[in-house]
C-alpha cells in the first residue's frame, strides 16, 4: 500500500491478467459451461482497474492496447447474451401450451443461429489477437518511467480516492433512477456498481468490511442487469413480432387472403413470442420492484457510507 501509485496498479493489473488468461484456456474444454462468463468477468475486472488508474498507467499501455482488450470483450458479449436468453427461453417452454410452443421454438431456432455465428467471430478475434495483446500488455504492466526526484502518490491513498470517486458516482447514478422507464440511468448505475465492486476486490483481505460491501454491490448489480436483460430481450421478441406479423399481412395482400388456416394458425410463431413477451415485461416490473424496495435513500446511504469508511481505512 505504500508502493508507488504506478507500481501497485501494475501489481494489480498483473494479478487480474493472470486470470484472464487463466479464463481463456479453459475456452478450449466444451464441457466447462462457465468458461465464456468467467473469461468475460475476468476481462471486465482487469479492464475496469486499467481504466480506473489511467492516468497512472499510460506511460506505458497505450490507448491502442485498451482498444484491443475491449474488441476482444465486445466479442465475448454478444455469444453470452444468446446463451443466457438460450437459457431462458428452455425454461419457459415447459410451462408453455403446446401453441405457444411454436413461438418458443422458433425464437430458439433464431438464437442458436446467431450464437453460432457470435462464437465464430468470438473464436477467430481470438484467434488473432488474444495472444499478441496479453504478451504486449504484460510486457507494458511490467514496466513504468519515473524521475528520480518524482514524488508520487502511495498506493493506498490514491486507491482510496479513487473508491470514494466511484462511490459518489454509484450514489449519483442511483438517484437519478426515478421509474422503470429510465433505462439508461438504471444501466449507469449497474455499470457504476460493477466498477466500485472491481475496485473494492482488490483490497479484500486487506480490510475488514470489504467482503460485505462486495456482495451487496454484486446484488445490486445481479438486479439491476436483471431488468436490463428482461427490457433489451424484450425489445428484440418485439421486434420479431412486429416481423412476423408484418409477412402474414404481406402474404394476405399476395393473394392467400381470407380466414387463416387451422394448419397455418398451428405454425404461428406469434401467440408464443406474446406470451414469452408479456413473461419478460413481468419480470422486468418484478425486478425494478425489488430495486425500489431494498433501494432506497436510506439503503444507499448507509452503503455508500460503509464505502467511504473502507477509503479512510486503505488511506
Amino acid at each position: 500500500m505504500t508502493d508507488p501509485v504506478q507500481r501497485g496498479a501494475r501489481r494489480v493489473a498483473l494479478d487480474r491478467l493472470r486470470h484472464v488468461r487463466n479464463a481463456h484456456d479453459r475456452l478450449a474444454t466444451a464441457a466447462d459451461r462457465e468458461a465464456l462468463h468467467d473469461f468475460r468477468v475476468a476481462l471486465r475486472r482487469l479492464r475496469s482497474w486499467i481504466r480506473a488508474f489511467r492516468p497512472d498507467l499510460s506511460n506505458t499501455v497505450s490507448g491502442k492496447l485498451e482498444r484491443r482488450l475491449r474488441r476482444i470483450a465486445d466479442a465475448t458479449g454478444e455469444s453470452r447474451d444468446h446463451e443466457v436468453h438460450i437459457a431462458w427461453v428452455r425454461r419457459e417452454q415447459r410451462s408453455l401450451s403446446v401453441s405457444a410452443r411454436v413461438g418458443a421454438t422458433t425464437l430458439l431456432s433464431r438464437l442458436r443461429a446467431s450464437k453460432a455465428d457470435a462464437d465464430l467471430a468470438l473464436h477467430r478475434e481470438l484467434d488473432e489477437s488474444f495472444d499478441k495483446t496479453v504478451e504486449k500488455l504484460a510486457d507494458a504492466l511490467q514496466r513504468y518511467e519515473a524521475r528520480v526526484d518524482d514524488d508520487a502518490p502511495r498506493f493506498g491513498r490514491e486507491a482510496a480516492a479513487l473508491i470514494e470517486r466511484h462511490a459518489t458516482a454509484l450514489d449519483e447514478a442511483i438517484h437519478r433512477i426515478g421509474g422503470q422507464a429510465d433505462r439508461a440511468e438504471a444501466h449507469a448505475a449497474r455499470i457504476a456498481a460493477k466498477r466500485l465492486r472491481y475496485l473494492l476486490e482488490a483490497f479484500d483481505a486487506l480490510v475488514p468490511g470489504i467482503a460485505p460491501i462486495i456482495d451487496d454491490l454484486k446484488t445490486l448489480q445481479d438486479l439491476l442487469g436483471e431488468l436490463h436483460d428482461a427490457q433489451i430481450f424484450a425489445e428484440s421478441i418485439s421486434t420479431m413480432v412486429t416481423e412476423f406479423t408484418a409477412e402474414r399481412m404481406a402474404h394476405a395482400v399476395g393473394g392467400e387472403g381470407g380466414v387463416p388456416s387451422v394448419r397455418r394458425l398451428r405454425r404461428d410463431p406469434v401467440p408464443g413470442l406474446r406470451v414469452l413477451l408479456r413473461r419478460l415485461r413481468k419480470a422486468e416490473q418484478s425486478s425494478f420492484g425489488e430495486f425500489t424496495r431494498t433501494w432506497d435513500a436510506a439503503a444507499t446511504g448507509s452503503l455508500i457510507e460503509r464505502v467511504v469508511a473502507v477509503a479512510g481505512a486503505l488511506r
